[in-house]
């Protein structure tokens, strides 16, 4: 589950928007019609008049026994963490049960597995704690954080050899007596001569950043590990309570991540309940501990290797389609919740149509999407690969997630989706019609709007594909989503969701409703005008997935909305002049690749080949427009800029058949003037671009349309009869979070390019 950390109950609340407008539900009438479909009979909706109801296949203890397979993958070696083999053994059991459906198969079910690279990937090879007891050594359960996500100078704090891409196996081992801390005052009595040789056992209540203000947590974590304890174990234990530590991030980003000191101690955690192993009931117990020894062996790379899987089930009309998706991997917890449910539900589908002998009306894709929990990677992947299929889709559900609620707080099976509301149309056309269509089946889901990357489904919006994502959760009583679902805690547990089984079955009805029911009512869904432009991101060479189509969300909201469809070269393919024709706007990405060297020697490196420059510079030749983009350092959803873009002068190659030269130093700061009075900044007296990460350049003529620090940040430059609209920074297109800065710049180049 991604949603920004720490966002407070007032200001989600004022996000959301309750949609009450929603397609009529389905006659009785039309609900009996049968239809012939190869040799099977079913009715509208998916029903079978010979096998029985593909809905009724569904149940809690088959979701449940699903589950019970996938949270036993890989225990306590990362479990489904992205990049890890847990993760790519979840990849390969949804492959394996797949290829067990025999009548889906004889259908033609195709199953497709993605590989795609991360920034940063991680390996657990061990992360064991043993405690001696009355002379008796016990093993307990345990895991180790995972470090920061995009930082390798913070992250490689969790790799157990401090080795970039080291794939050998060598465990740190420590042993000592253990020093138990349960309060910050005790962490700001310790001297180095107090933790010598000594394991600490802290209760991660004191550096837990929910229930604590984050930055005090961050403080008590670097004190402790600055006085350099020979091991530290966060430990945690089960509340239901709002406001008492249930262990939420101890796995994933806890206080530790930001902690900057060498050496840095071995960081693991244990559950309190798993302490009963060693008859330790209780804190008062832990005492009784005469030594503990931890055994850590984690690796670290840059980059990781993921990969998402699809399933193709074929349906009477191949014309559209349906996707349904979810995340397989998880936040280096059991991760029943968050997202094994999601995972599971895309199983059970699947089982329920092969064990009715049930047709989709239209193509179905299932899609497993990985390394969702390192940055919604694999949908990024996902949405820049896959524009055929996109174009001709119907929508998209993704499940993301089932979780527990704290007590005293009621969770709805909600439908959340990003609406055109910024752009004068605030309907919720798919989750209302979902609504509707649940509803005829007894469930009842509450859709809402909100305005930010939710999941993997946010990424979607950006090619107008009508999108939601179903989870549940109480949109109107948040104190942090994740803390009050017991999401990314060591209680994300397939126990835990039996407690909330009745549910896990309505939410798998919900999504099988999408798959059936839409195929076979086909609605129309998208509120934008049916296009009749074609705009074109071109990512060739862009490794890094969020600086792909994906990212620029209202960006691509604004083409579609002005009736442009929004499609996607994807990183790897090289651009043609074919590609280009019948195309009205064209958006070059910067040329970026992830660390990409062994030792002195260079594994591959990004470039624009001659034939694809002449390619573009033809088509703007011939009456194009084309936006040129750079970006000096790595790019992130929300405009975070991270290490520096060493590709950065690879945009010359192209820049120069116009008369642009880009120069080394990136710009310092975020604010551009809009400096001309033409058409693509009208009404816009400021700019936004990520925080310095514009790249100067020089043109040898045009318009100059905005500028930052004396040096041009936008320039429009007339070539043939086509047009060149050059950023200094690909942040423009994007934006930070809250109301975007840029919003009327992009309907501007919108407009602009829908005129020519």
């Amino acid at each position: 589950m991604q949603r920004p950390i720490g966002l407070s109950a007032v200001v989600f609340s004022a996000l959301l928007s309750l949609g009450t407008v929603g397609p009529a539900p389905v006659s009785d009438d039309t609900k009996e019609t049968t239809v012939k479909t190869d040799s099977v009979r079913r009715q509208s909706g998916g029903r079978r008049t010979l096998f029985g109801d593909p809905y009724f296949e569904i149940s809690a203890d088959k979701l449940l026994a699903t589950l019970d397979d996938l949270t036993r993958i890989n225990p306590h070696n990362g479990w489904r963490h992205s990049t890890t083999r847990g993760e790519a053994e979840a990849i390969s059991y949804a492959k394996n049960r797949l290829s067990k459906l025999d009548f889906l198969r004889d259908l033609g079910l195709e199953v497709e597995q993605e590989n795609f690279r991360t920034y940063l990937g991680i390996e657990f090879r061990q992360t064991r704690v043993h405690l001696t007891v009355g002379g008796t050594e016990f093993e307990v359960p345990a895991d180790a954080p995972a470090g920061h996500r995009d930082s390798i100078d913070l992250a490689i704090r969790f790799d157990s050899d401090g080795e970039l891409n080291d794939t050998r196996a060598d465990p740190v081992v420590v042993e000592g007596s253990p020093l138990v801390i349960r309060s910050a005052a005790q962490v700001f009595a310790l001297s180095p001569e107090d933790v010598e040789g000594r394991v600490v056992f802290l209760d991660y209540a004191v550096i837990d950043r929910v229930i604590n203000d984050r930055a005090d947590a961050i403080d008590i974590a670097w004190e402790l590990a600055e006085v350099q304890p020979a091991g530290i174990v966060m430990v945690t234990a089960y509340s239901n309570q709002r406001g008492l530590s249930h262990g939420s991030f101890v796995s994933d980003l806890p206080a530790f991540t930001w902690v900057e000191v060498d050496p840095f101690p071995p960081v693991l955690f244990v559950r309190l309940e798993d302490l009963d192993a060693a008859g330790i009931d209780s804190w008062a117990d832990v005492s009784d501990v005469e030594s503990v020894r931890l055994t850590w062996d984690v690796d670290l790379f840059s980059p990781g290797n993921s990969s998402l899987l699809m399933a193709r089930i074929p349906g009477a009309d191949s014309s559209n389609a349906v996707i349904l998706g979810a995340h397989i991997d998880s936040s280096n917890t059991p991760g029943a919740f968050d997202n094994g449910s999601g995972s599971t539900a895309l199983i059970e589908v699947a089982q329920a149509l092969d064990r009715s002998r049930t047709a989709p009306p239209v193509d179905l894709y299932l899609v497993w999407f990985g390394s969702h929990e390192r940055g919604v990677y694999g949908s990024a992947n996902f949405v820049s690969s896959h524009s055929e299929l996109i174009d001709r889709s119907l929508a998209m559900l993704q499940m993301d997630c089932l979780g527990r609620p704290v007590d005293d707080i009621e969770n709805f099976v909600t439908l959340e989706t990003w609406t055109y509301g910024r752009f004068g149309d605030d309907r919720m056309t798919w989750p209302n019609y979902l609504e509707a269509a649940a509803a005829t089946r007894g469930i009842a889901t509450l859709p809402i709007s909100y305005y930010g990357l939710v999941s993997d489904n946010t990424n979607f919006n950006a090619v107008d594909l009508p999108n939601a994502n179903l989870i549940y959760m109480n949109p109107y009583d948040i104190w942090e989503i994740h803390y009050d679902n017991h999401l990314h805690d060591p209680y994300d547990t397939v126990e835990l969701a039996g407690e909330v089984g009745d549910t896990f079955e309505e939410m798998a009805r919900v999504m099988l409703t999408a798959a059936l029911q839409t195929g076979e009512d086909k609605p129309r869904l998208r509120v934008t005008p049916e296009p009749d432009r074609r705009a074109l991101f071109v990512g060739s060479h862009t490794e890094a997935a969020h600086m792909s189509t994906a990212s620029f969300i209202e960006f691509g909201m604004a083409l579609t909305w002005e009736g442009f469809d929004v499609d996607t070269i994807p990183y790897g393919r090289a651009v043609t002049a074919a590609d280009l024709e019948e195309t009205d706007l064209v958006i070059v990405l910067p040329v970026h690749d992830y660390p990409s060297t062994d030792g002195d020697v260079t594994l591959y490196d990004e470039a624009w080949s001659g034939g694809e420059i002449d390619a573009l510079e033809g088509y703007v030749a011939d009456g194009g427009m084309l936006v040129l983009t750079n970006s000096a350092r790595r790019l992130k959803y929300l405009n975070y800029a991270y290490e520096d873009n060493e590709d950065w002068g690879d945009a010359n190659a192209v820049g120069e058949r116009f008369g642009v030269s880009f120069n080394a130093a990136s710009m310092t700061g975020s604010t551009a003037i809009a400096v001309a009075g033409h058409q693509l900044v009208e009404g816009v007296t400021t700019l936004r671009l990520a925080i310095n990460n514009g790249v100067p350049f020089n043109a040898d003529e045009g318009v100059e349309l905005a500028r930052m620090a004396g040096r041009s940040v936008a320039s429009l430059i007339t070539a043939g009869s086509g047009d060149v609209l050059v950023l200094a920074d690909l942040g423009l297109l994007g934006s930070a979070s809250g109301e975007p800065q840029n919003l009327r710049f992009w309907q501007n180049i919108a407009g602009y390019a829908r005129g020519r």
